[in-house]
C-alpha cells in the first residue's frame, strides 16, 4: 500500500501524544480481523512505541469468515481474543448476542472525537454504543485515462451536479471495449450488498428490509426485480466479466484490463504502486430519474466481553479510535475517511495533495459523505440478510433468472428473519 508520506509524518508529529509508562509485566492483546497485515501494522507499532508494556498480535481471517469466527469464538465465551474489528452493520447482530462490550462509560470521549450523529448511530444498538469508531467509507468511480482516450471518449467530470447516469457510463463502457479495453467496467465487490445496495436504493427501489425492527424482507418488488435484471445484463452482455472474485478486481485494473471500476478510496494506495497505470476518479453515476446514492460505513473496533485484559484492550481501542495520531496511523495503508474529526483533516490533507494526479477525489468523498451516503440498514438480521441476499446477487450474475432468483431469497429471509422477532 502506498504510504501517506512525509507530511503525514510532519502532522503526526502535531498530534502524538506523551508515551504511557513502561511497565516491568508485558500484557499481550490478540485483535481479530479480516485485514492484512501490512494495514494494522502502522498503528500497532505507533501503539506498541507508546505503551511498551503492552504487546497486539493481529490474526487476520478472510472477511467472508470474520462473522463465523466472532460466533464460535466469543460466542463460547472464548477469552483468547480481545478486540474484534467490527463491520458496524453487524453491531446489532453481534451486540444482542452479548459478543461486544458494553461502552456506555465512554460515551462522552466518543462523541467528543466523532461528534457526527451519523457515526455515533453506527457504533450503536438500542441506545447503547458497542464499538469504537475507526473509518467511513464511500465509493468513487475510477477509470483508466489511456483506455478512454484510445478509445476518443471524453474523460468524466470530477464535479457530483455533473456525474453520469448508468446509461451513460454503460454507453461509455461499451466503446472503452470497442476500443481495445478487455473489459468495460466492473464493481470492485462484485456480489456484496455493501455495494449494489446503492444500484436499488438509487431507483427508489428500497434497502430490501422494512418493519420497525427491519426484519421484514422486501427484495421481490417490481422495483428489485428491474434492478436485478439490470445488474444480470450486465454480465450477459459481455460487459463486465463473470467468474471473478472481489479479491480479483483491483488487479484487473491495475494491470489495465477494465476501463471503469466502481470502488472505494482504500484502493487508490494499490493503484499507485503501478507508475504505468494512469487513472482519475469521478462520482458515482445514478439512475436516470433517480437519485445519487452512495454506499457509507465502515470498519470499528469493538472489544470482546471475556477479556481478561479489558484495561489494555481499551487502551488500545482508544488509541486507535479516539487519539488522532493512531486514528491517522490506522488508514495511512488503506486511505479510508477517518471517523475522528482530527485525523481526518490530516487525511483530507494528504488527499487533496493528489487533486492534480487523480482528480478531486477529496472533494468528492467530503460531498458523497454529506449528501448521498445511505447506510447498510440496521437490524439483528443483518448478519442473516447480507448472506442470504450475496448469494442471490451471485446467482442473478452467473445467468439464473432474475425474478426466481429475487422470489427465492424472499422466501429464505422470511423463514430466517421471522424466527428473530
Amino acid at each position: 500500500m502506498k504510504s501517506l508520506g512525509l507530511p503525514l509524518k510532519a502532522a503526526l508529529a502535531c498530534l502524538a501524544l506523551s508515551a504511557g509508562g513502561a511497565s516491568a509485566q508485558q500484557v499481550t492483546l490478540n485483535f481479530l480481523s479480516a485485514q492484512r497485515d501490512e494495514v494494522v501494522a502502522p498503528m500497532i507499532e505507533g501503539f506498541e512505541k507508546a505503551n511498551p508494556d503492552i504487546k497486539v498480535i493481529h490474526q487476520s481471517v478472510p472477511f467472508n469468515d470474520l462473522n463465523a469466527a466472532t460466533e464460535s469464538r466469543i460466542g463460547q465465551g472464548d477469552t483468547s481474543i480481545d478486540l474484534i474489528h467490527a463491520d458496524t452493520p453487524r453491531i446489532p447482530a453481534f451486540a444482542s448476542q452479548g459478543y461486544l462490550l458494553n461502552l456506555d462509560d465512554r460515551r462522552a470521549e466518543i462523541e467528543k472525537a466523532a461528534p457526527n450523529a451519523v457515526d455515533i448511530e453506527q457504533l450503536s444498538w438500542n441506545g447503547s454504543l458497542y464499538a469504537y469508531p475507526m473509518w467511513n467509507s464511500t465509493q468513487l468511480m475510477f477509470y483508466n485515462k489511456d483506455l478512454l482516450q484510445n478509445a476518443g471518449i471524453s474523460l468524466p467530470s470530477g464535479n457530483p451536479a455533473e456525474r453520469v447516469t448508468w446509461a451513460e457510463l454503460l454507453d461509455a463502457a461499451a466503446k472503452a471495449q470497442a476500443g481495445g479495453a478487455k473489459w468495460g467496467m466492473t464493481f470492485q465487490q462484485v456480489d456484496r450488498y455493501y455495494q449494489l445496495q446503492m444500484l436499488f436504493e438509487s431507483k427508489g427501489a428500497g434497502s430490501g428490509l422494512i418493519g420497525d425492527d427491519n426484519l421484514t424482507p422486501a427484495v421481490n418488488t417490481e422495483a428489485w426485480i428491474d434492478v436485478a435484471k439490470w445488474y444480470s445484463a450486465l454480465y450477459e452482455k459481455g460487459i463486465a466479466p463473470r467468474g471473478v472474485t472481489p479479491e480479483q478486481t483491483d488487479e484487473m485494473f491495475i494491470n489495465g484490463e477494465v476501463a471503469f471500476v466502481i470502488g472505494g478510496p482504500w484502493a487508490i494506495g494499490r493503484y499507485d504502486r503501478n507508475p504505468d497505470l494512469h487513472y482519475a476518479v469521478a462520482p458515482v453515476p445514478y439512475f436516470a430519474g433517480g437519485k445519487p446514492v452512495t454506499p457509507t460505513g465502515s470498519w470499528a473496533i469493538s472489544i470482546n466481553p471475556h477479556s481478561q485484559k479489558i484495561d489494555a484492550a481499551r487502551k488500545f481501542a482508544e488509541y486507535v479510535s479516539l487519539n488522532p495520531e493512531g486514528a491517522v496511523l490506522s488508514v495511512s495503508k488503506n486511505p479510508l475517511p477517518p471517523v475522528n474529526a482530527d485525523a481526518f483533516k490530516v487525511y483530507a490533507e494528504h488527499m487533496s495533495a493528489m487533486t492534480d494526479k487523480i482528480g478531486p477525489a477529496i472533494d468528492i468523498i467530503t460531498y458523497e459523505l454529506a449528501n448521498t451516503a445511505v447506510g447498510r440498514p440496521r437490524s439483528r438480521g443483518y448478519v442473516t440478510f447480507e448472506t442470504i441476499m450475496n448469494r442471490a446477487f451471485s446467482d442473478i450474475r452467473n445467468g439464473s433468472d432474475s425474478a426466481e432468483v429475487l422470489n427465492g431469497a424472499e422466501k429464505q429471509l422470511q423463514r430466517a428473519l421471522g424466527r428473530l422477532k
